[in-house]
């Protein structure tokens, strides 16, 4: 059972819960503030001041057109008399939405669903084995992320299979494409490696793991918390890719403080909104251009480009190919 406490709740959030205790104080539904700390099939598990508890959803929550409610979300909830689980009644305003794009049961129409509220960063796995890391893949986790609210961090896996000098030119190439996002190259059996991402759980924060089954997550996992909290599963020496593990999105504590969200095997998450995504992600490109001499400039050829003169080429054709790609590829 996660500590209440480890759970930072933003205070705008609590001025919201208060707010909304007070309302429903006076329907006669004395609420507590409670945090989804996992979601799997069944039920949301909540986690109040003095418990853990299952709960369910009111009906207009459940008639919601977007995300019901995910892992991190914030929530007022109380316990009617005479029912057997607590009930959720509100879903309090996020901060940050780990979001893709799902055709939920035989609906038409894809919906929008939130894998993880409130989450600082995100730890983008990929596998150094097989084929390697996958640039492209690459560049769109970073994007997506970065749309959704929150800080991209590189977690490249397995480096104690491959050559050194391999590793070396593919963190140089990352560096050339995205030089702010924090890249880590690590195996599970080296601690030294390990501590390093542990610096991003820090005390008061919320991160997330997104990679594809097989490129190491659990046993990362299981490396950051010290404990075999995640099952490791083998990988398919044809093309390096494992089956999923992990079946429930859940929030684990990790030991120096911050909080860990595992979650199934997922390769990717679509971008919702790419004019945002780019604003973000390369925020130095879009400054870049407002200085160039024509406002339409498409920084190939264009006289008076300031974007070709202050970024550099390789992220420069990583900004072109991610603006003229599909929305949700």
């Amino acid at each position: 059972m996660i500590p209440f406490e480890r759970l930072v709740c933003a205070e705008q959030t609590r001025e919201e819960f208060e707010r909304i205790q007070k309302k429903l104080s006076k329907a006669g539904k004395p609420c507590v503030l409670g945090c989804v700390v996992s979601l799997d099939r069944s039920l949301p598990l909540v986690r109040t001041v003095q418990e853990e508890l299952r709960a369910e959803l009111t009906a207009s929550i459940k008639k919601s057109e977007d995300s019901i409610v995910a892992v991190g979300d914030w929530v007022a909830l109380w316990q009617p008399k005479d029912h057997e689980r607590a009930v959720i009644e509100c879903v309090l305003p996020r901060r940050s939405e780990i979001a893709r794009v799902k055709r939920i049961g035989r609906e038409r129409q894809p919906r929008r669903q939130v894998l993880a509220a409130n989450v600082d960063s995100v730890l983008i796995c990929q596998s150094l084995t097989g084929e390697g890391v996958d640039m492209r893949l690459l560049v769109r986790q970073m994007a997506a992320v970065a749309g959704c609210g929150a800080r991209p961090v590189f977690v490249l896996t397995k480096s104690d299979l491959v050559d050194e000098a391999m590793v070396a030119s593919t963190v140089a190439h990352i560096a050339a494409i995205a030089p702010d996002v924090p890249t880590f190259v690590i195996s599970s059996l080296d601690a030294d490696s390990v501590e390093l991402v542990r610096s991003c759980c820090k005390p008061g924060t919320v991160v997330m793991l997104l990679g594809e089954s097989g490129v190491g997550k659990s046993s990362l996992v299981n490396a950051l918390l010290g404990e075999q909290a995640a099952e490791v599963g083998d990988v398919r020496s044809s093309d390096d890719k494992g089956r999923h593990t992990t079946v429930a999105r859940r929030m684990l504590a990790c030991p120096d403080g911050g909080i860990l969200i595992d979650a199934p095997g997922l390769r990717t998450l679509q971008i919702l909104d790419m004019k945002r995504s780019l604003r973000r992600a390369f925020s130095d490109v879009e400054e870049a251009a407002l200085g160039c001499r024509f406002r339409d400039c498409t920084h190939t050829d264009e006289p008076g480009c300031v974007v070709r003169e202050e970024i550099s080429p390789e992220r420069l054709a990583a900004y072109r190919a991610l603006a003229s790609s599909k929305q949700f590829a």
